[in-house]
Formats: C-alpha cells, sequence, structure tokens
C-alpha cells in the first residue's frame, strides 16, 4: 500500500476529499485573511521557485518542490485539524486532494517532524506504520531548507535567524537544541547541494559578494590595508564579484571607489542608492512623511539628518560629539537648513545612541506609528526609511539586472541594517566584532574587521574553487 492510500485509510474525514488542483488559492482559502501562516508558507513557495529555476529543476521535479513548500504548513488549518500535529494532518489532506506521492512524503516528514514525533508517542505510534522517507527524495530536502528560511511572519531568514527565532518562540530548552541539531545538518547539506548546482550550471566559479563597509571591510576612520586590497583584487581575477553596500551616501564613498577601481554597481543608504562607475541613481520607495517626522524630532530634541540623491540636509544644532560620529565613519556632513522642498528622501537618520532606551523607543515607535522601518546602523545612529525595503532589495535588485543567480552570493555585515540582507542572499557571513542580535544570524562567523575578516574569507572563495566551483569554508560555519 502506498503512502497516499495509508493516509486516506488512518484519517478519512477530512474536508474537501476530492482531487483538486493544488493552487496558491487553494491553500489561502483554510486561512484567514492576512494570515501570517499563510504568508510563511507564500514565501517558502517564493523560496522554491528561486531554487527551481536557478539549480534547473526540470519541469516535474520543479512543481513537485514549489507544491510541497506552498502546502507544507496546510495541516495549520482548523479546517484540516485531525490529529493536531501539522505535518500529518497536511499530508493527510494531500492524499486526498491526489497530490503525487514524493509531495506528500515531503509535507509529511518537512524539516524537523522525525524529531519531533519522538516526544508524541500516539503519532510516532501512527508514524510507524509509514516507510522512512527515501533518502532521494529532492522534494522533501528542499522543502525543510525552504521552510528553514522563512520566518513565520513570510520574511526570508537564514538558518540562524530562525533558530534564534525559534529559540525565543519556544525557549532554548532540549526540545528546540533537539529540533535544531536534527535539521540544521540537513538543511546546510541541502545548501551546499544547491550553491554546486547553480554553480555548475550558471558556469560562476564564484559567488557575488555583497559587503558593509564600516567595521567589515575596514575599521572606521582609517584606511583599507594593503592585505584587503589584494584579497579584493585576486577574488575579482578569479571571476568574482564584489558590490560594496553601505547604509552611508554614496557621496561619501565615491573617492573610495576609485581608489579601489571598484566599479559597481555599489549601492548607499541602506539599498536606497546605486552607483555604477561615476553614475549615481536612485532605487526604491522614499519617507513621503519626512516633513512631519522632522517636526516631531525637533519637537522631541532629538538630532536628526534627512538623506536625499543630492546631500544630507537637517534643522537640528548638532553637537560635537555628533559631528564627531560623522566624521569618524567618514560620512558627509549634513548642510544646515530645511530638506529642500519635493525631494525624495531616502532615510531619516537620528543621533540615538543604543544606551539611550527612552530615545531608542520613541524613535522606533514614531517609525512604527508612520509604517516605516527603523533600523541601527552604528552605536550612534538609529534610522527611519521605508517599510519592507532596506540593502537586500539593492542587492536582489543588482543581480537580478546582471541576470545573476541571486542564491549564488554571500552578505556580510556586521549591524542590523545587514539583516534583511543576510536573509535574501545565498548566504551570509558576520565578522566577529558584530553587534549581539547579529553575530547569531549569519551562516559564517568569519574574523573582526581588525584582524582582516574578509580578505580571509575572499580568498578562502578562491581557493576553494580550483575545480571551478566554490565551497562553503567549514572552518567559519557557525554552530548554535
Amino acid at each position: 500500500m502506498n503512502l497516499s492510500c495509508k493516509l486516506k485509510e488512518l484519517l478519512p474525514n477530512i474536508t474537501k476529499t476530492e482531487p483538486q488542483q493544488l493552487t496558491e488559492g487553494l491553500a489561502g482559502s483554510f486561512f484567514p485573511e492576512g494570515s501570517t501562516r499563510f504568508a510563511h508558507m507564500q514565501q517558502a513557495s517564493k523560496t522554491a521557485e528561486r531554487i527551481a529555476k536557478q539549480t534547473g529543476l526540470r519541469n516535474e521535479e520543479a512543481d513537485r518542490l514549489i507544491t510541497a513548500a506552498l502546502f507544507h504548513d496546510v495541516g495549520y488549518s482548523e479546517e484540516l485539524k485531525q490529529t493536531g500535529f501539522h505535518p500529518l494532518d497536511g499530508a493527510a489532506f494531500l492524499a486526498h486532494a491526489g497530490a503525487q506521492e514524493e509531495v506528500i512524503e515531503a509535507v509529511l516528514w518537512h524539516s524537523s517532524t522525525a524529531q519531533d514525533i519522538k516526544a508524541l508517542p500516539e503519532i510516532n505510534n501512527i508514524y510507524k506504520q509509514f516507510p522512512e522517507p527515501s533518502e532521494n527524495n529532492k522534494t522533501l530536502k528542499g522543502v525543510s531548507y525552504c521552510d528553514f528560511r522563512t520566518s513565520p511572519l513570510g520574511e526570508s531568514y537564514t538558518f540562524g535567524q530562525r533558530i534564534v527565532e525559534f529559540r525565543n518562540r519556544f525557549g532554548d530548552n532540549a526540545y528546540t537544541r533537539g529540533a535544531t541539531k536534527w535539521t540544521l545538518p540537513i538543511v546546510r547539506e541541502t545548501q551546499a547541494e544547491y550553491i554546486k548546482s547553480i554553480s555548475s550550471l550558471h558556469r560562476t566559479t564564484l559567488p557575488w559578494v555583497f559587503c558593509d563597509i564600516d567595521s567589515t571591510l575596514i575599521y572606521p576612520g582609517q584606511k583599507i590595508n594593503t592585505e584587503t586590497t589584494q584579497a579584493v583584487n585576486r577574488f575579482i581575477a578569479a571571476g568574482g564579484k564584489l558590490s560594496l553596500i553601505t547604509g552611508k551616501h554614496l557621496i561619501s564613498i565615491h573617492s573610495f571607489l576609485r581608489e579601489m577601481n571598484l566599479e559597481g554597481p555599489h549601492s548607499g543608504v541602506n539599498g536606497s542608492m546605486l552607483m555604477t562607475n561615476d553614475s549615481i541613481t536612485s532605487y526604491g520607495p522614499t519617507v513621503e512623511s519626512y516633513k512631519e517626522i522632522e517636526d516631531i524630532l525637533l519637537k522631541e530634541g532629538i538630532h536628526y539628518a534627512s538623506y536625499v540623491a543630492e546631500g544630507i540636509w537637517t534643522r537640528s544644532p548638532l553637537t560635537d560629539d555628533e559631528i564627531q560620529s560623522y566624521n569618524h565613519v567618514g560620512e558627509i556632513l549634513p548642510q544646515p537648513g530645511a530638506t529642500p522642498d519635493n525631494s525624495k528622501v531616502f532615510k531619516v537618520l537620528t543621533f540615538s545612541h543604543k544606551n539611550d532606551t527612552a530615545r531608542c523607543t520613541f524613535v522606533r515607535d514614531l517609525a512604527a506609528k508612520y509604517d516605516l522601518a527603523c533600523v541601527r546602523t552604528a552605536n550612534e545612529f538609529l534610522e527611519i526609511g521605508p517599510k519592507g525595503h532596506g540593502k537586500h532589495a539593492a542587492a536582489l535588485h543588482i543581480m537580478h539586472e546582471a541576470g545573476w543567480p541571486d542564491l549564488n552570493s554571500i552578505s556580510i555585515g556586521d549591524s542590523e541594517n545587514d539583516l534583511t540582507m543576510f536573509g535574501s542572499t545565498g548566504l551570509s557571513a558576520a565578522v566577529a566584532n558584530a553587534t549581539p542580535d547579529v553575530l547569531p544570524a549569519a551562516d559564517l562567523h568569519i574574523p573582526a574587521c581588525t584582524d582582516n575578516g574578509v580578505a580571509q574569507l575572499l580568498n578562502a572563495l578562491v581557493d576553494s574553487a580550483k575545480d571551478g566551483c566554490w565551497a562553503i569554508p567549514d572552518k567559519w560555519v557557525a554552530g548554535y
């Protein structure tokens, strides 16, 4: 008896028992409007689409992976609940709906299911009636990867971000550690397989690297050293691509890019400006309510600086310490006066030190009030910008414009504004001096900025690509 028949025999009482097309509309019909669970399923499916396209899956293989990713959590639906264990309830629905065996098996066993059932005797007894999942089920591996790279709200995550979220939700107990220990090696193995497949199919020996500047590539206030310059040149000469992606205004790094002879594209202002050679363009949404926000900040005595294409403006009387903080990171100083009328404001930077809890809370609440994002880019800077936009948007745009498979990429950073980029690229790396909320999110923990961590990573990537395909440097793979 095959898996489908066994599931229908064990769990016959299910809604919508007739075979039907497994569409996004059907998946969504089991959840209320605005459901975060369905958003999670949709994003997992989008990741599956990226995998299918970039690894060159055949149509039938691609359909299985995308369908399984879309329906992997359908068992959470109250309408489909029979046992209360969502992989089992979801697989039973798919069996009744006429899904392919490989899709049903993928949903039945996805992610940490094999670990989870050990703590559920009744469910475990049911699973004993099913055959062990096939080691050749690429759909199962792919769904687990997509699930582990998607937040409960439908955001792209790293494995580390998913683990942190998992522990925050359920606690750092024996169960969560066991689930992590079970799932992480599997999805990391799958990640390595995807890298090899994508690199081979697209004949890209090395990945596209997106690198933050301050406290990542160079220490603030210092120039790039010879070791890092040589590593960058070696990486590019070997076929790698490197884009700098920073929270600073592109005017501030123009001379640096010329000195490094880096053609780009590069990005500034947290993904809102793009530069190729000497051409600068804006990209993405802007802060439409900037005038109201500026007025509120002034009233509260919180100094700010608004970023537009032509430069930076402020009506705040900046202190010597605030000016010094700008000088320290090599940012151009804000011009005194009102933000020019009809300007497109990319972000509003506030001088809110991380230790000033009350001020930081006020700024984050202000951003939320206007449905905007708020990220920290340095100890002194807390910045308000467009929601859903960030370094990740620019990185993905740059790769898509170039026709580059975006999972064949690595992002490197140290601050909160790097996190969305971590979640969207194929792999992520944090320098050892990264902030406490950033380090656990990264796939790789590389040496600190002062120890030329970026240079060491670039050299390791080149060294790993001697057979025509780069590999993940095992010595820096994060442990959780």
